[in-house]
């Protein structure tokens, strides 16, 4: 008997490898071009390529430079076909006043960005993006050189009282803290045409026009230079913070000299009538300020800070010669919860002394 002829089921169609060939092909040329081709193209057709009047640092060269030249950072966020970000590229960077003002007073970092897909941008981008959050097309932001490890909402607070265009003190010494023209910014720069407010802020979102972002570049080089206020309380001399106790109890008050939580304990309690009238008439206040990112000028009172065992600011301190030990408030939360702080430190210390 003849054996069976069958073809065998190793057999397969030359045209089926072909085609399985053409759409690996096409498979790889559509993620290499998603990836590549988009850049590729921008050399020829990207609007905001080219030549810059502005002299751009990289990332992490600029936040050397700014800890060495004390100049605040301006990080420009472009995104691809965005208007905003053509019009500031185009008509605001590449204007001759505008372009010396950066480049003799900015550390500037360019920030190419796709807003489509934010998976696909440097990694510069990303970084920025982890610390400062989402950032707006065509939005600039000034990190001053001592707050380049902090957050948005850092950068953003400040304890200055001219810095925020504070004209209500009334308000202020009443707790009513955003009642003083604190919140009274308009598109993150200093109007001079009377629409909205008169203060400043680290951000700029949505070009307009030149003369709103010099405005923008001549207040924001001073964001967080002035010195952050130290309220009405009537502060003695920090020599104090080391002496011996008197009969009077002893407040001392660890800040940084920036940050949301110091700004906050600032602008509250020490500010608020209440607390620093509780604070003047039953302790000796002492003050004792930190320089963010000066460690030479911090290593003094490092000692301090280590002796009542204290890892963040800011802090508070209540020593008397009636207590067995000190009591401490780390961080600061809310004003209610330090006025309580206080008030429990005073009443500890009348009833050690009753007996």
């Amino acid at each position: 008997m003849q054996p069976t002829k069958s073809k065998s089921t190793r057999y397969q169609p030359k045209g089926l490898y072909l085609a399985a060939t053409i759409l690996l092909v096409c498979s790889a040329f559509y993620n290499i071009g998603d990836q590549f081709f988009e850049e590729w193209c921008d050399k020829f057709t990207n609007s905001l390529s080219g030549e810059s009047p502005i002299h751009w640092r990289e990332g992490t060269a600029a936040i050397a430079e700014a800890k060495r030249t004390s100049k605040p950072i301006l990080y420009a966020f472009l995104a691809k076909r965005d208007t905003f970000s053509l019009q500031m590229y185009g008509d605001g960077f590449h204007d001759p006043k505008v372009a010396e003002l950066i480049n003799e007073n900015f550390v500037p970092v360019r920030v190419d960005f796709n807003p489509r897909n934010y998976d696909h941008n440097s990694a510069l981008c990303t970084k920025l993006q982890n610390q400062f959050g989402y950032h707006q097309h065509g939005e600039l932001l000034v990190v001053p050189a001592h707050m380049t490890d902090m957050s948005l909402s850092d950068v953003e607070s400040s304890g200055n009282l001219s810095e925020m265009g504070v004209d209500n003190i009334a308000s202020l010494e009443a707790g009513d803290r955003y009642n003083y023209n604190y919140n009274n910014r308009y598109r993150g720069c200093l109007r001079t045409d009377g629409i909205g407010f008169a203060n400043n802020s680290p951000k700029f979102v949505g070009y307009t026009n030149k003369r709103d972002l010099l405005d923008y570049l001549y207040e924001s080089q001073h964001w967080h230079r002035l010195p952050p206020t130290k309220g009405k309380v009537a502060w003695q001399p920090q020599a104090l913070a080391t002496a011996p106790l008197t009969s009077k109890p002893r407040l001392i008050a660890f800040v940084d000299n920036a940050g949301t939580a110091s700004d906050n304990l600032r602008l509250e309690t020490f500010w608020d009538k209440k607390d620093y009238k509780l604070i003047n008439a039953n302790f000796e206040p002492v003050l004792v300020e930190f320089r963010h990112g000066d460690a030479d000028f911090n290593k003094p009172l490092d000692a301090l800070k280590a002796k009542y065992g204290i890892t963040s600011l800011p802090a508070l301190v209540i020593e008397s010669q009636k207590l067995p030990a000190p009591l401490i408030q780390f961080g600061h939360s809310n004003y209610s919860m330090t006025r309580e702080f206080l008030e429990a430190g005073v009443k500890k210390v009348a009833t050690k002394a009753l007996h």
